[in-house]
């Protein structure tokens, strides 16, 4: 990266991609399931990563129906278009190894794609999209009741996440379109749009101390405080826990990847990750689990859900490289030949 390293600046693109490659190589880790520990920093900053880099460059004044035909293109399509990917994948793989696989809930999947809806029999694997969408849209509209001015929308951003955490903690069902959750991304939205505004640098050696101390003390506490062991932070089952340790951990995670990327410029690796990150995320559960099956049939074919002891770390890291070889050409098939399952305008050929 050049010499401009503000969040502004002319490479902002390469930093910011490489960010969001650093977000799904680390949602494909968490989707291995991890060792514990491992799985408790992941989940508690992942996410709301990705809605923080969605915050950066969100435009607010765009006329509401070109924006939300716009986000209804880029989000919904795919969301939907690749459930039922997913749901035919899932399938297939039942067909193939019934004795390692519960039966597909084919009605319950569909309700999940039509309505958003995501948690038990009506499970939307794709959550984030539809969460996104809705989060985007009740920020642009504090936006607009703000007028654009900062501090109204601070302010109603505040009651949104307050409204989002109290309902989560008190009710926890989830809503069509995630807009329990959607509440809480709001705030991380807003942080991406503020880190825009503000231009931060922070790269004398007692920023990343601080941040470092306090998303990893944080990260511990929240972890402690879920009971530890399996248990995490995960915004698809609406589990924060303490939602002042969720928010110093999310922020600091976040902040740490987001200013790690500007110093480094954008890896091209993690670049192109980060730019073809949306395939990625629709994509990687068919070869993740192809390679979970292989696995169970090749490690440990008596069991059909492996001890908690099994899932080291060395399995995750060779179930994510598996995933990420087989992503490449998949990547390149939807790209070339599909660029509408995301999102993407085709160009007629003239």
């Amino acid at each position: 990266m050049g010499g401009d390293r503000s969040i502004a600046g002319r490479s902002r693109l390469a930093w910011a991609d490489a960010a969001r490659g650093v977000a799904i190589v680390l949602v494909l880790l968490g989707h291995t399931c991890p060792p514990p520990y491992t799985t408790a920093f992941i989940y508690a900053f992942h996410m709301p990563l990705f809605f923080m880099l969605s915050g950066l460059f969100l435009r607010m004044d765009e006329p509401f129906g070109v924006f939300l035909r716009k986000k209804a293109r880029t989000l919904l399509v795919p969301f939907v278009f690749y459930n039922l990917v997913l749901l035919a994948s899932d399938w297939c793989i039942v067909a193939l190894s019934p004795n390692f696989h519960e039966p597909v809930d084919i009605g319950g999947r569909l309700l999940g794609t039509l309505t958003a809806w995501r948690g038990g029999f009506w499970n939307s694997a794709l959550w984030f999209l539809p969460c996104l969408f809705s989060a985007q849209l009740l920020l642009v509209g504090c936006h607009r009741v703000s007028q654009g001015h900062n501090q109204t929308q601070i302010l109603l951003w505040l009651l949104l996440s307050l409204a989002g955490i109290g309902y989560c903690r008190w009710v926890g069902y989830p809503l069509p379109f995630s807009l329990d959750v959607a509440l809480v991304a709001t705030g991380f939205l807003l942080m991406g749009r503020q880190l825009m505004r503000l231009n931060l640098r922070g790269e004398a050696w007692w920023y990343w101390a601080v941040t470092l101390l306090v998303f990893a003390t944080s990260t511990l506490e929240n972890h402690a405080s879920l009971g530890g062991g399996d248990q995490h932070v995960d915004l698809s089952t609406s589990t924060m826990g303490d939602p002042l340790m969720f928010y110093l951990a999310a922020s600091g995670g976040s902040l740490l990847v987001i200013r790690a990327c500007q110093a480094m410029g954008g890896a091209k690796v993690l670049t192109w990750l980060g730019r073809n990150s949306l395939a990625i995320y629709c994509l990687h559960r068919i070869p993740l689990n192809l390679g979970i099956a292989i696995w169970k049939v090749v490690a440990d074919p008596s069991e059909l859900l492996p001890p908690p002891h099994s899932y080291t770390l060395i399995r995750s890291l060779v179930l994510l490289v598996f995933t990420l070889l087989l992503l490449i050409p998949a990547v390149y098939v939807v790209n070339r030949w599909l660029p509408w399952t995301l999102g993407k305008v085709v160009k007629s050929e003239k």
